[in-house]
């Protein structure tokens, strides 16, 4: 009966050590993204691209521990997306 439970605790920590590769992909993802909406800030296929991953980042940010604290800062970036995106419609 209790087996079942040990196996969802143990196994909630090697999730932990894959939410963190899997944030700093997004990550690196994330940089490569926002370098090139720099240099075009017109181009819509990577302003949707950027908010698709920001909205990754969110889940993935939140569900590893050492990205929590970096939540905050996609939100913030999304609104400037938002904000980049409304001044060239």
């Amino acid at each position: 009966m209790f087996s079942s439970l040990k196996k969802l605790f143990h196994s909630s920590e090697p999730q932990g050590n894959n939410n963190d590769a899997e944030a700093e992909n997004i990550m690196q993802e994330l940089s490569v993204l926002e370098a090139r909406l720099n240099e075009n800030p017109a181009d819509n296929a990577t302003q949707k691209q950027l908010m698709v991953k920001y909205n990754q980042a969110i889940k993935v940010y939140a569900a590893s521990k050492n990205h929590r604290n970096d939540v905050d800062e996609v939100f913030v970036k999304i609104d400037e997306l938002r904000n980049t995106i409304r001044k060239n419609i």
